[in-house]
């Protein structure tokens, strides 16, 4: 099945599942998440992506036919692109926006765990039975060329973007982690950090030398378990921002190895922000990613806060 069809009956939850996520754990996982829901008496319609982009066309079409959940099984880019399509699906007022479930079970599921909602999949399909509904903020990402999507995790711009699009352009995803810690030691050495004119909310833009990454994000986590903005929660009109600069490239190591338990809060080189807008101003080049995808943008970018955009299923309890 490659789209939905039809109208779902009152209370159907539509799962989305990436097979080829987690390196092909979410296919191996699809039959026993079926059996879960068919234990407990959960109607469902299952659909798998076939292509990029494929998540977003299911989604946008599913929310106008009448599901009451939409069900991302995946990881990080699965459900990214699934908010994208709820998200345009809402725009104007057209459909009300349908309540959003993580089933996690990618190679990444940064925001699942760093937003406190399920670190299992068991979790998450026994919160469908008697879900409680929390609403969550989503970004908005535009750049100066008209580029425009929804963010539901993280924007990233230096050094983790560079990893990211090493991968990508390598096409090394098929060695799994190893590929990205192969690329994080290769851009200690060929990286360069740049100037990065940031602006928050009205205040007046200030420009920050030698810096090799500004990660502003939604929840707590980011990059694949990195605990770079500990203090951040997806329910509070705000993004957080961790920015590391003015350090010399031998400090660079220390300093990312300390990211991944939250520990360089209040290290020299770390500056950390909160705000509901930021603009964001570097060279042309410099790396960018959207919730992990790479992307090749105009500076300067803008990034904005929607405060509780959705409704995601969390724990019932």
């Amino acid at each position: 099945m490659t789209e939905v069809i039809g109208l779902a009956l009152p209370g159907r939850v539509l799962i989305i599942a990436n097979p080829v996520a987690g390196h092909g754990r979410t296919k191996k996982r699809l039959p026993a998440v079926r059996s879960a829901l068919d234990e407990i008496g959960i109607p469902y319609d299952v659909v798998e992506t076939e292509h990029r982009g494929h998540a977003t066309e299911i989604s946008r079409a599913a929310a106008a036919n009448g599901y009451s959940v939409l069900a991302a099984m995946g990881g990080d880019g699965t459900l990214s692109e699934v908010v994208n399509g709820l998200m345009e699906a809402s725009e104007g007022g057209r459909e009300k926006p349908v309540k959003l479930a993580v089933i996690p079970s990618g190679t990444g599921n940064d925001f699942a765990v760093g937003s406190g909602l399920f670190a299992t999949w068991e979790e998450a399909v026994r919160a469908l039975l008697r879900p409680n509904v929390k609403y969550m903020d989503v970004f908005q990402f535009s750049d100066s060329a008209g580029l425009s999507r929804y963010v539901v995790n993280s924007v990233g711009v230096g050094y983790d973007a560079y990893v990211v699009k090493r991968v990508s352009e390598l096409g090394s995803r098929k060695i799994g982690g190893l590929s990205y810690m192969y690329e994080a030691l290769r851009g200690l050495f060929f990286f360069g950090p740049a100037r990065l004119s940031l602006s928050f909310d009205d205040e007046p833009e200030v420009q920050y030398e030698k810096t090799w990454l500004c990660a502003i994000t939604n929840s707590a986590i980011f990059g694949g378990g990195l605990k770079v903005n500990p203090g951040a929660l997806t329910d509070d009109g705000r993004m957080n921002v961790a920015f590391l600069q003015g350090v010399p490239r031998r400090g660079l190591l220390p300093l990312i190895l300390l990211v991944r338990s939250g520990k360089h809060v209040g290290k020299k080189g770390v500056v950390m922000r909160d705000a509901s807008a930021i603009k964001l101003s570097a060279p042309d080049g410099f790396p960018c990613h959207v919730d992990g995808d790479t992307v090749d943008v105009r500076f300067p970018v803008t990034v904005r806060v929607l405060p509780g955009a959705l409704p995601f299923v969390a724990n019932g309890t």
